[in-house]
């Protein structure tokens, strides 16, 4: 059985262990910490834009599912520049920046609000099966 047990409480902890490596390689620039940054952040993305936001449509309204799926494309767009960009470089630094920016202002926004207004809407136990297919979409990145 999964240690978390709810959507909300297993996003909230993806976005820890993101913003975790995303500290890591800003602050000491390890390049292992920035490929596993670039996986993590990519299967989060990928888990949000298959599963959560599909299973909360009904509660959103669509500039504001508009908005959260630009800002996917937005992360998206700039973690591929970093791939082609030395670690130690000025641009990396800057499109670091900008990819902090964009991650911190996301995952705030959806543990402050949108979560909040999910916790509200949905059932705990519908938050549990959206929990377990979660697990099922990418269970090794999950554990990990």
């Amino acid at each position: 059985m999964p240690a978390i047990s709810d959507a909300l409480e297993l996003l909230t902890a993806q976005h820890e262990q993101i913003e975790d490596l995303f500290e890591q390689v800003r602050q000491i620039g390890d390049e292992a910490a920035f490929v596993e940054l670039a996986d993590k952040l990519s299967n989060h993305l990928a888990l949000e834009h298959e599963l959560f936001y599909p299973a909360i449509a009904a509660h959103l309204s669509a500039p504001v599912l508009d908005e959260l799926c630009a800002e996917h494309a937005a992360i998206k767009q700039i973690l591929a520049e970093l791939s082609f960009m030395p670690i130690r470089s000025a641009s990396f630094r800057g499109k670091l920046n900008e990819l902090g920016n964009l991650l911190f202002g996301h995952s705030a926004w959806q543990e402050d609000e949108l979560f909040t207004a999910i916790a509200e809407a949905v059932e705990k136990d519908e938050l549990a099966r959206l929990c377990d297919r979660f697990y099922h979409f990418d269970a090794p990145a999950i554990a990990a």
